[in-house]
């Protein structure tokens, strides 16, 4: 079964779209609190999409607020077997 984990997935494309290194993230990080801006945002929202080969309908990303939120629509949208933590 693949695993992946949303808050190492976050950190790795905070680094590559916004050259930000991000420590001490959980599933309570408030992603508007990290200071990016809406096109950093857009840009991880994207970088999600291509990695995982998943589509974040709009308004599912809405409802995102938390890096738990952000877990709980990737479980829902990646292929059965592939197992989200974070």
């Amino acid at each position: 079964m693949q695993q992946i984990s949303v808050t190492e997935l976050f950190a790795r494309a905070a680094l590559e779209v916004d050259n930000r290194k991000l420590t001490g993230l959980s599933g309570e990080t408030v992603i508007s609190s990290l200071g990016m801006d809406s096109v950093a945002t857009m840009e991880l929202v994207a970088y999600f999409e291509e990695k995982l080969q998943i589509r974040i309908p709009d308004e599912d990303l809405g409802r995102v607020r938390t890096l738990g939120d952000l877990k709980d629509i990737v479980a829902r949208l990646v292929p059965p077997g592939v197992q989200v933590t974070l």
